[in-house]
């Protein structure tokens, strides 16, 4: 019976291990924006910081060049010169008078209008500005940073840095990341590296840092998205393995919790599929003979990676589940496969149990047939198990009437333990009762009579049914079973219960040797 798990059944062990491959794909990329927001952040705050160094030389001097203002260009050129030549950054010195530049510390005399300046506060000006521009009169393709600041009766004082100066700060950081970088100053002209294009800032769409420093001082910093997938496909290589571990580990946790949260139907269908189930066999002794008569198949099922699972679970289970059906048919092939390499004679019995599901199904007669028709010819016992009630009593003897007229007998198994064994005498034609071992239990070494027992053993000969008698362990139950007539014995005094190899070596060794010859012979 061929079952197909539903595809469902494994969605939760696919989400396990993608689930961490997932996260980690968004968690580096996540990082890897933070990472490279932090280092442009970085980057911006280095050019700060060189920005406000050069500006400090420049408001350092500009007081004393403004208060050159007030004098004519000849008094004043030779300390604007000195100044000027002094100190690094500066482009040149200048003095206002009113709205027109006056002198120059590069030029000398002169005579602009201060509108030549972009955005030059021409007018009534605050005591301090600062100005970022594009040109100067001086090097009109050459931006500037512009510093002033009023003095007395409509003059002033200004200190033209070269923005060269600012660029070389800029050229040099933005290397570090591919950025691209502006710097502005007052609102002005804003001064860029020589790699910044328009075009490029549009495609660049990375991460955006803008920050503020002193004096009006305004710093964008861009990163191109190239550079966030670089940083994070560094990351990604670096966790991915750690992820795809995690996502292993997690998935082989929700395999196996999913396999012990599964149906026990779906339990059992799988481990039908996968061949977990094997047959052990059990020797019966005949009294009559002296020797094996037959085996009672018992089913058994070892789960891998979790060992043997007990008899009395799962085939309860198998009938809550509505399954017991399609495991006595998988008991069937698995006997048929294992009777193929027996020697044993005509006359030598295999016994099964039949769950009353499956005795009250109309696909009984059927199963029994087929199996029969495909093992040697051997006699074969249906042992009437009583766990639940018979849903179908008519079907259930029909059943049994067809296959006893084919050469099927029929025992009641465990007889006297549930509630349902005496209306099987009534109901039912069979031909063993199977004597649970409970009762054979209580035969005592000292030879005291167990009257239930003994009950149960004059019920059968009255009836005329033989009785086999489970669970003789003893000596002395296999002597007090016999000398009241009990045809036949089963349990590990005569043999233990084997796999189908063991008992082909046990049966050509042990067959005919009795139950208390093999105790003595340890």
């Amino acid at each position: 019976m061929t079952v197909r798990a539903p595809s469902w059944r494994y969605f939760p062990v696919a989400l396990a291990l993608v689930l961490p491959v997932l996260a980690c794909v968004a968690w580096t990329w996540l990082h890897a924006q933070r990472s490279e927001r932090a280092d442009a952040a970085i980057a911006a705050q280095i050019v700060r910081v060189q920005t406000e160094q050069i500006l400090a030389r420049a408001l350092d001097i500009l007081p004393r060049v403004t208060d050159l203002s007030a004098r004519s260009c000849e008094e004043a050129r030779s300390d604007l010169y000195r100044w000027g030549t002094l100190n690094p950054y500066f482009r040149s010195l200048l003095l206002v008078n009113h709205t027109h530049i006056y002198c120059s510390s590069a030029l000398g005399e002169v005579d602009y209008d201060s509108g030549v300046f972009q955005r030059w506060p021409v007018g009534i000006s605050p005591t301090q500005w600062f100005l970022s521009v594009s040109g100067t009169p001086l090097a009109p393709d050459r931006p500037a940073l512009l510093l002033g600041m009023a003095g007395e009766n409509g003059h002033g004082g200004a200190v033209v840095v070269d923005g060269r100066y600012i660029q070389d700060v800029l050229n040099a950081v933005s290397s570090l990341g591919t950025y691209q970088l502006e710097v502005t100053l007052g609102n002005g002209a804003p001064i860029r590296n020589d790699g910044w294009s328009a075009a490029g800032l549009e495609q660049m769409g990375g991460s955006a840092i803008s920050i503020a420093g002193r004096g009006e001082l305004a710093i964008k910093v861009m990163a191109p998205p190239e550079a966030v997938v670089r940083a994070w496909q560094q990351l990604l290589m670096a966790y991915l393995p750690v992820a795809l571990l995690c996502g292993a580990l997690l998935a082989l946790g929700a395999y196996r919790l999913q396999a012990n949260r599964q149906s026990f139907k779906e339990q059992l269908r799988r481990a039908m599929e996968a061949d977990e189930f094997h047959v052990e066999y059990q020797p019966v002794y005949g009294n009559r003979t002296g020797r094996c008569e037959g085996a009672e198949a018992l089913m058994r099922w070892t789960r891998p990676g979790v060992g043997p699972v007990r008899p009395d679970i799962f085939i309860a289970a198998a009938e809550a589940e509505n399954m017991i059906v399609p495991l006595t048919q998988h008991l069937l092939k698995l006997i048929q496969r294992d009777m193929q390499g027996w020697a044993t004679p005509p006359d030598f019995h295999i016994a099964v149990n039949v769950a009353p599901e499956h005795l009250s199904c109309p696909a009984l007669v059927a199963d029994v047939q087929a199996f029969r028709g495909a093992i040697r010819p051997s006699l074969m016992v249906l042992e009437i198990t009583e766990r639940s009630l018979i849903s179908d009593s008519g079907q259930a003897r029909r059943n049994i009437e067809t296959l006893r007229e084919q050469g099927v007998f029929v025992a009641i198994d465990d007889f006297g333990t549930g509630h349902c064994s005496l209306s099987y005498l009534q109901k039912f034609p069979v031909d063993y009762l199977k004597i649970d071992k409970g009762f054979v239990q209580a035969i005592e070494p000292g030879g005291e009579e167990t009257p239930v027992l003994d009950v149960i053993i004059t019920l059968s000969h009255r009836l005329g049914l033989a009785v086999v008698a489970e669970g003789v362990e003893m000596p002395e139950q296999f002597t007090y079973l016999t000398a009241r007539g009990v045809a036949y014995i089963q349990g590990y005094l005569f043999a233990r219960p084997m796999r189908s190899a063991d008992f082909v070596r046990w049966y050509a060794e042990n067959a005919a040797r009795p139950p208390v010859a093999q105790e003595t012979a340890g």
